[in-house]
């Protein structure tokens, strides 16, 4: 009798594992849609930005109106791209070459629109980004591989989840220090898991590692991710 339960124990924890691994796998990001009908007004906002040029598109694709829009915004892409991926692909993998944010005069500049419009693009056109960003990741320096980390969360692909999951070892900071930061800056390991739970709604782990957790307890977490996946 006892070895037969000692069995069944064995076999419900294979079960379990098994699952928990399919679960993962089973919620790999897939391309956004794009093919939607809007009204006239969102109609004409997206012909405004489809025939300007790749660098003035990119720049009015950050309007608010584009921003709290995900559909509107993958639609967008979409249409006025279609026919030039490859600038609209370059502009955005320079977007990912300077600091999400940088003390420049005095001032704080804060490129988050910058990065969130690149990595629509990269989620929409997942299979022409891949080598690109895959090359900046490997040529790139420590802010340029952490703004890769940062918009391909939600890219669809083996090589983008690989380069996820390889990025939780890479330890490097990624953030420059400035005044009204609390703590030290994120490294790369830090913002892979971050994108790496929100890419796969991973239950049970700390949401999001922030400035204000100190290196060791971000290496505990990271560890906890590491035997998740």
């Amino acid at each position: 009798m006892e070895g037969y339960k000692r069995i069944v124990v064995i076999i419900l924890t294979i079960i379990c594992l098994i699952s928990s691994v399919i679960s993962v796998i089973a919620k790999e990001p897939e391309k956004p849609e794009v093919n939607y009908t809007f009204s006239f007004e969102k109609e004409s906002r997206i012909n405004d930005v489809a025939v300007l040029s790749s660098k003035e598109a990119f720049n009015m694709l950050k309007g608010i109106e584009f921003i709290i829009d995900e559909q509107l915004l993958h639609a967008a892409i979409f249409r006025t791209f279609v026919n030039r991926k490859a600038e609209a692909i370059g502009i955005a993998v320079d977007a990912l070459k300077l600091p999400l944010i940088e003390i420049k005069d005095g001032q704080m500049v804060n490129r988050g629109d910058d990065i969130y419009i690149a990595r629509k693009i990269f989620e929409v056109f997942p299979d022409e980004s891949v080598d690109n960003l895959l090359m900046l990741y490997k040529e790139g320096d420590a802010v340029a591989r952490g703004n890769i980390i940062r918009a391909s969360g939600n890219v669809s692909g083996q090589p983008i989840r690989d380069l996820l999951v390889k990025a939780l070892d890479e330890k490097t900071f990624c953030e420059g220090e400035y005044p009204e930061m609390i703590g030290k800056p994120l490294r790369i390991c830090d913002v892979a898991y971050n994108q790496l739970v929100l890419r796969y709604k991973i239950k049970d782990v700390l949401r999001t590692i922030g400035n204000e957790y100190k290196i060791e307890t971000r290496d505990y977490h990271i560890n906890i991710l590491k035997s998740k996946l």
